[in-house]
Parts: C-alpha cells; structure tokens; sequence
C-alpha cells in the first residue's frame, strides 16, 4: 500500500473539493472540465475541506501537503484528516467508507466519485443525493432562490424585508433587459447557474456595450434565461447556514458576514465578527433581533423546499442587509448555496480560534509562486500566537505555500478586543 490505511477502521468520510459545481451543472455532461484557471484552483486548493473532518476522515488530493505542514495544522489544534490521492481510495475494498462528500454534487462529481461510491454505506446510498437526477438541477439554479425569496415574502411578511418591487425577475431576451433599463438607474444580471458572484453583471450605464450584449446572449444561449435585479445600496452581505439531516432535518448552524468585490465576487470572510462592528451606531438589539429571525422564517421556509426533497448536508442562504429610504432593509434570499461553502467553513474555523479574537478568512490568487512569497511576508508581519489550544492571533495558511501554486486560503486574526 502506498499509505497506511489503519485509521480506516473507523468508517471514514471522504472529502472533495470541486467549488465550480454550478458550473458543472449548468454543462451537464459527465466529462465536464473547468476551464484552465479553475482547474487550478481546485488543484491548489484541493486540501481545504480538512476543515470539515476529522482524524478519521480523507481529503481526496493529488498533490499532498508535507509532514511539516500536516504537523502546523496539528499544533494550531486542528484535527486533520489523511490526505489521500483517488487511486488509492478506489483501491480500497468495498464498504469501507461512511459516505463522500464533495464540495457539490454535479453530474461531473458523481463521475468522477463512482467507484468510491460502491464501497460507502448502505445510509450514504439511500441519500436522495446518491444519484444525479435531471430535478437535482433546480437546487443550484437561481430562480428557485428567487421562488424561495417570493414564498418568504408572501408568508411571513416583516416590515424590514424586502419590498416586492425590489426583488428581481427572469427574462429571456436583450429587449426585455432593455425595457427594464429605462426605469431603473442599476440593474445586476445574473446567469441562472455560477458560484461566488460569478455569472454576474452589473450593468451602471443607460445603454449595454457590446461586452454586455455579448454576455448576455452567450448565457441565454446557455441557460435561457437571466435574473434581472434592481442594485440595492448594500451595507454588509451575510450568510446564514444550515444544515439538512439525513432524516430531511433543517439545523440552523449561525450566520456569518462576508465581503465581496465590486463586481460582487465574494473576497473573504468576517470571524467572529459582531453586529456592531459592522454597524457601531446602530440599535444592536434591533438589529440582532431582525437578523435572528430572518434566520428562523428562511429555516422554517426551507421544511416545505425542494432541499429537504433532494439535498442533505451543508446548505448556505446568502442575503443582504441595505438601505432603502433612509430605512434598514434586509433582503434575506439572495441565492441559495446548495453545497459547502465559505460561509460555514468560516463557522468552522471560529471552533479553533479564540472566542473574542477577531479576523478574517481569505482566498488568495496571483501569479504562480506568489502565494508562497506572500506568506512568507505575512507570516514575519504577523507571527503566530497559539494559547491553551486556541488561535489567538498571528497569520495562518490553510494551504501549504509551496508547489509554485497561484492560489491560496488563508485567516489573519488580530488578537482579542
């Protein structure tokens, strides 16, 4: 054997990390690749999902992390499972692994996964999730977030939500976005199917350029249709997490802030980040209170959805807290993040890091090797402070700088306030 597989004994989760799944799913073919540059984000960044397992758990990686670094993990008190190239799992025998989790299901991931599929449990393959179905679409797409937006609206109407008229529609053709440009200064685009504030276009000026135009037919060419929305002045971004039980449970796991670029492509995440350091002059307890029960309506919302129907495990719901008319709003549906994410691999990391130290999760990209120098940087302007087991402050990879690897994940904690 190429590695020792003793901590098999206890039935292992195996990990996979494929962020561009909607991407994968919006193809639809079995024999799916990214294009070039995702592809290398997922070789980068194939080790991430050790943040969601443990000692006896397998992230699948063809390029694995040094002992050195396994042991840093190790001392910042993670418990890390083996990392594991996917010839060496497919070589194990049957009914040896619990179940897999990929960072989304596609129909290029259970492609991949067939052969480790065979050998997990007799649970794992009763999952609703366990074969792709055509259905298994709708869970990524945007207007089912969009249905899910308009049933929380109409069912628990809160004078903080969202008005009606602010909330976006589908359309299908360029003369339809065109018509709406005439009543509104902003508009924000968005394919039905991409991750991370891709697929977005945020269109700022009365007429389309032909870049717009051209966008916007290849994805209807694609997808058939947009979802047009009004551009909100946005004040933070946030997700809430939740998780569904193989027994079709909704578990409400908290709410984290995030940022985003000005394109609207998530930068990073906030940890430990409280209500009033995003607004420090506001009523916090009004505040807490808006956000708390914006989380219990999309939970109780999600009971009757297509997601107990389809999905199980790891489930984010990204909205918006703006201001419209002087007033704080909060849009609670933006869109719905069937799969695992950044959002809860932050809450995650927060189990590690000292209650009270504050930072931020980030990704990294830049040229090949870049990543490497700039930890090496940050690492002297930043050293690491770990106390009784807990991160209390100080620069800390997430992946190995090494490899020449052009993207990278990293959190920097500033020390307890």
């Amino acid at each position: 054997m190429l590695f020792d597989f003793i901590f098999f004994m206890t039935k292992a989760r195996i990990f996979y990390f494929n962020p561009t799944c909607e991407l994968a799913v919006a193809n639809g073919s079995f024999s799916y690749m990214p294009p070039l540059l995702l592809q290398e984000m997922e070789r980068d960044l194939a080790v991430l999902p050790f943040i969601f397992g443990s000692e006896n758990d397998c992230v699948i990686t063809e390029t694995k992390p040094s002992g050195k670094f396994v042991e840093q993990l190790n001392n910042w008190g993670f418990k890390v499972p083996k990392f594991c190239t996917l010839s060496e799992l497919e070589s194990m025998p049957a009914d040896s692994f619990e179940a897999i989790c990929p960072w989304g299901w596609s129909p290029a991931a259970h492609f991949k996964l067939k052969k480790l599929k065979a050998k997990c449990s007799e649970e794992f393959k009763s999952n609703p999730s366990y074969n792709w179905q055509q259905t298994h679409q709708s869970l990524f797409e945007r207007s089912t977030s969009l249905n899910i937006l308009t049933d929380i609206l109409n069912n628990n109407p809160q004078s903080w939500f969202i008005n009606k008229s602010l909330t976006g529609i589908q359309v299908t053709c360029l003369e339809e976005i065109e018509m709406l440009m005439k009543e509104h200064q902003e508009l924000v685009l968005k394919a039905p199917l991409s991750s991370s504030g891709r697929g977005i276009q945020i269109i700022r000026n009365k007429t389309l350029n032909n870049s717009n135009k051209a966008w916007i037919s290849g994805v209807l060419k694609h997808q058939n249709y947009l979802i047009a929305e009004h551009y909100l002045e946005k004040l933070a971004d946030l997700s809430f997490q939740f998780r569904i039980t193989e027994s079709a449970k909704i578990d409400y796991l908290g709410f984290t802030f995030f940022e985003t670029n000005s394109n609207g492509q998530y930068k990073g995440s906030l940890i430990n980040t409280c209500i009033a350091d995003i607004f420090p002059d506001k009523n916090m307890n009004e505040l807490e209170e808006m956000i708390l029960k914006t989380a219990k309506i999309i939970g109780e919302e999600l009971k009757s959805s297509v997601y107990t129907n389809l999905h199980r495990g790891f489930l984010g719901v990204d909205a918006m807290i703006f201001r419209n008319e002087k007033q704080i709003k909060i849009q609670p549906c933006i869109e719905i993040n069937c799969r695992m994410n950044m959002g809860i691999l932050t809450i995650l990391l927060q189990n590690n890091i000292q209650r009270g130290a504050k930072g931020k999760f980030e990704l990294y990209y830049g040229s090949k090797g870049d990543f490497e120098i700039f930890a090496k940087k940050e690492e002297l302007l930043n050293p690491q402070v770990v106390l009784n087991g807990k991160i209390s402050s100080g620069f800390f990879p997430l992946v190995e700088p090494a490899n020449h690897q052009k993207f990278g994940a990293y959190f920097l904690i500033s020390g307890t306030r």
